[in-house]
Formats: C-alpha cells, structure tokens, sequence
C-alpha cells in the first residue's frame, strides 16, 4: 500500500491523466491495482491482474499485456510504503438476496397467498427464468415474479412477458401474475390494476420470521 503525492497518467482503453494530488495506490497481489482520493468509493484508476510494475527513481510505470494498459505514477512526496498480509477467506453473503426470498417462499407459499402450491421454482422459458410456478386454490397456474427492492414498471412488463409465455400453453392458460417485493412505484401499481397482477407487499425481515406479518394483497 502507498500513500503519495503524485502525478498519474494513464494510457490504454482511453488516455487519462490526474494532477498532483494525494492518492492511495494499492498493489495487491493477483497483479491489480487501485487508485483511490479522498472522495468517493469508486477508484480513481483501476487494472486487472496480472500486471508488470518497473520502478525507475520517482516513477512507477505498471503494465498490462492483454489489454496493452499502462499506468505511469510520478512520486512527489510518498506519505506510506507499506506491505500487509491479509488473510480473508470470508464470503460474501447476501442477506435479502433474491435466491434467498425464493427459497424461503418455496417453504411457505401461504406468505404469498393461501392455498398456494410452488409446482416448480426458477422455471426456464425462452423469455427467462420464472422465479416461482405455482397453483393457487382454484387450481389456477399462478406465475411469481419476486424482488428484493422496490417494483417498478419494467419489473410489471417482464411478469407480463411471463405470463404471455405462460399462456402459450392451454393447460395453464388463463395464469395469473403476482408481484412479491418490499414495495411499488405508484406507476408500477397502475400498470398491475390495468393487467390484472396482484402484488404482495413483504418485508425479508417478515419473511425470515424476525417480526410479525404484516401482509397486503392487491389484485
């Protein structure tokens, strides 16, 4: 890791350059590089691995052969020149994930509507994966489009599709359609009324059981 005053350049997909400034750089070692301000998340300047770093006085030339990249660090003042070993073996785990609220309601369909049967989940259509194939009391093919934020119109239109894929087949047609998510855009909620969706509002914290059920319905 070094903390410095510097001049980059940089030439490769695009030719950039960055005044004088204070910058973390930070060489890891797959062989990438990041470029980080004193503003931000995002890095300043970023190159995959593998690379090749020459150093020549005050200048840090680093190279990337299968893009043809180069990044030239001029050192003004260096602030840090340090190295870490860093174990993590850690992975990342998203709580509220998609995959995460389709199983969950695999296990209890009646979060979503009573007498809901999941027949199949992540079913596969030429238009994309249906997240939950279900059969509702009636017996009525009911087509489950779940998300993990808001829904908006093009969530209703991709459902919509669904559906229309769905009811290619006369042994589930007419299917109806349900939204599942934390909540809706005002848009999105016309466009459900119009087309005959019904949307559930849940909460993943209601889901998982963490706090009591507040469930709402609309068709």
């Amino acid at each position: 890791m070094l903390v410095a005053r510097c001049e980059i350049a940089y030439h490769g997909r695009a030719t950039t350059s960055l005044a004088l400034g204070d910058r973390v750089i930070l060489f890891k070692d797959d062989g990438s590089l990041c470029v980080h301000a004193d503003r931000g998340y995002k890095p300043l300047n970023y190159m995959a691995g593998p690379t090749s770093v020459t150093e020549d006085g005050d200048v840090i030339r680093v190279y990337r052969a299968a893009s043809d990249e180069t990044l030239v660090i001029v050192l003004h003042e260096v602030l840090t020149d340090e190295r870490r070993e860093l174990v993590d073996e850690a992975v990342l785990e998203h709580d509220g994930a998609e995959r995460q609220w389709h199983l969950l309601l695999e296990r209890a369909p009646e979060a979503i509507e009573a007498g809901l049967v999941v027949l199949e989940r992540e079913r596969f259509t030429d238009t994309g994966p249906i997240d939950l194939f279900c059969r509702d009391a009636d017996g009525r093919t009911v087509v489950v489009e779940v998300k993990r934020t808001r829904v908006v119109a093009a969530h209703v239109e991709q459902l919509t599709r669904y559906c229309e894929r769905v009811d290619r087949d006369p042994a589930h047609k007419p299917c109806r359609g349900i939204l599942v998510a934390p909540e809706i855009a005002p848009q999105a909620r016309v466009m459900c009324d119009a087309r005959g969706f019904g949307f559930v509002e849940l909460d993943f914290g209601v889901l998982k059981g963490e706090v009591a059920p507040e469930l709402t319905l609309f068709e």
